[in-house]
C-alpha cells in the first residue's frame, strides 16, 4: 500500500483522547502487525476536551466561530472592543476591563495578561481565505482556570469589527475532562553492532475540526512505511519508532515519553528524526536541525547524494523534539511545505485530497535515506550533542508551553 492510501485509512479529526485517535492507532496496529512487528501502548493522562460550539449574537444577527481547545463551556455579555495589535493591552492597562476583545494577534503572554486585566473574553481573527483556524489553550492555563477564548471567520470578523463599543454575547459550549491518551511504540531490534539507538517520531493527533492530513497524518504513514521497511531488512543497529499523541495539546506525549525512559535515553539515544508536516504536491523540502553544524552538514550530503536537495537550519523547532532537546538529544526535523497542504493546517481544509503521493514521497525517502546511515554505519556517524547557542531558545520555549521553570541536564562547559 503507498504513502497515499495510508494515509486516507486515518483521514478524519484525531483529538488526542478521542475515538478517533483510538481508531488511528488501531489502524496503525493492523499493519504492524500484519508485518510482523512488536509494538506496545504507553497512556499518559491530560486535560482533553470534545469539540464544541462558540456562538457570538448581537442585536442584528448571530455569529458562529470555534472554542479554542479547552476552553470550558461559558456565557459572557459586554462590550466588544476591536483590538488589531493585542499588544495594546500591554500599553493601555486597565482599559479593557470587563470587554470582550477581538484581536488579529496572539502571543504567548498574552493569556495571562488578560486575566490580570480583568478582560471578559477574546475572540481571536483567523486567517483569511481558510476554513476557521483550530488551537488548543495550554494544561496550566486549563488548571489554573482561563476566561473564555474562540476564532471567528476573517470575513466575520471585518463585520463585528465595525461594532465597536457595542454589547454582544459571547457563549460556547465545550466538554472539558481529564482523558487519557496513548503512544504507540515500535521497537525494530538490530542484529547487534552496538548498543546505540536511534529514534523516529511523528505525532498522530490533530486539532479540532481538522483531519490532520498534513499536520501531521503524513508524518506518521511515513514512519509506518519505514517501519514496513525495516521489518523486512532488519538493520544493524536498534531502532525505535514512536507515534506520539498531544502534541498539539503542548506536546504531551513526548514529554510523557521522555520522562518515563528519561535514563535509557540518556545513556544510549544517538539522534532523532521526527517527520512533521508533509504531502505538499508542490512545496519546499527542509529539515531543522535541533543539534550541531557538524549534523546539518551531515545530513546535507546525504540528501544531496540520494539526489535529495532540502533547504537547511540550525534552530529549534516547534515539535516533539523539544522533550529530546531538554536531555541534549540533538534532532533531525523534516518537513514538507508552503503549498496548498500547509496554508491549510489548523483548520477543517487539512484533509487528505489536499495531499498527494508525490508530496508524501520526498520525505520518506530522505528519512529513510538517513535512518539507514545512521542504523547501518561501520561507526555510529553522529555525536550527541546540542549547539549551546540554541540552549536558551529551548530554555523560553518549554516555559512558554509548560509555565514551569525549564531544567536542561546539559553536560557542563567544561566537560568532555
Amino acid at each position: 500500500m503507498d504513502l497515499y492510501q495510508l494515509l486516507k485509512q486515518i483521514d478524519y479529526e484525531r483529538l488526542a483522547g478521542s475515538s478517533g485517535e483510538k481508531k488511528a492507532r488501531t489502524v496503525f496496529k493492523g499493519h504492524l502487525s500484519s508485518w510482523g512487528l512488536e509494538f506496545f501502548e504507553e497512556e499518559f493522562e491530560m486535560y482533553a476536551f470534545d469539540t464544541g460550539t462558540a456562538t457570538i449574537t448581537t442585536e442584528e444577527k448571530e455569529f458562529k466561530g470555534l472554542p479554542l481547545g479547552l476552553t470550558k463551556t461559558a456565557k459572557v455579555t459586554g462590550e466588544l472592543c476591536f483590538v488589531e495589535n493585542s499588544e495594546l493591552l500591554f500599553c493601555q492597562k486597565g482599559m479593557f476591563a470587563n470587554k470582550i476583545i477581538l484581536t488579529f494577534t496572539r502571543s504567548a503572554s498574552l493569556v495571562e495578561r488578560l486575566k490580570e486585566e480583568n478582560v471578559l473574553a477574546v475572540i481571536y481573527i483567523s486567517q483569511p481565505y481558510k476554513d476557521l483556524s483550530a488551537n488548543n489553550l495550554r494544561q496550566k492555563s486549563c488548571e489554573d482556570g482561563t476566561i473564555p477564548f474562540m476564532f471567528v471567520s476573517y470575513d466575520d470578523a471585518k463585520e463585528l469589527s465595525r461594532l465597536h463599543g457595542k454589547e454582544i454575547t459571547m457563549e460556547i459550549k465545550q466538554n472539558v475532562k481529564k482523558k487519557k491518551a496513548y503512544n504507540l511504540i515500535v521497537d525494530i531490534p538490530g542484529t547487534g553492532k552496538d548498543q546505540t539507538l536511534t529514534c523516529l517520531c511523528a505525532h498522530y493527533d490533530s486539532v479540532a475540526t481538522s483531519h490532520g492530513s498534513n499536520d501531521n497524518g503524513a508524518g506518521s504513514v511515513i514512519l509506518l512505511k519505514i517501519a514496513e521497511y525495516y521489518s523486512k531488512n532488519p538493520p544493524l543497529r536498534d531502532l525505535r519508532i514512536m507515534f506520539f499523541s498531544g502534541e498539539e495539546m503542548g506536546l504531551l506525549g513526548s514529554y510523557a515519553y521522555t520522562e518515563k525512559h528519561k535514563e535509557e535515553l540518556k545513556s544510549r539515544m544517538g539522534l532523532l528524526i521526527n517527520v512533521d508536516v508533509s504531502g505538499d504536491d508542490l512545496g519546499v523540502d527542509s529539515f531543522i536541525a535541533l543539534a550541531t553544524n557538524e549534523i546539518v552538514g551531515y545530513v546535507d550530503g546525504i540528501f544531496k547524494e540520494e539526489g535529495l536537495l532540502f533547504n537547511k537550519k540550525l534552530d529549534i523547532y516547534s515539535s516533539d523534539c523539544i522533550p529530546f532537546s531538554v536531555l541534549e538529544i540533538p534532532s533531525v526535523n523534516l518537513m514538507r511545505w508552503g503549498g496548498e497542504a500547509t496554508y491549510h493546517i489548523h483548520t477543517a481544509g487539512d484533509t487528505a485530497e489536499k495531499v498527494s503521493q508525490r508530496g508524501l514521497e520526498s520525505t520518506y525517502l530522505a528519512t529513510r535515506a538517513l535512518t539507514d546511515r545512521l542504523l547501518n554505519s561501520i561507526i555510529y556517524p553522529v555525536k550527541k550533542n546540542i549547539d549551546p547557542s540554541l540552549r536558551e531558545k529551548i530554555e523560553k520555549y518549554v516555559f512558554n508551553s509548560s509555565k514551569k521553570e525549564p531544567k536542561l541536564e546539559w553536560r557542563k562547559k567544561y566537560e568532555l
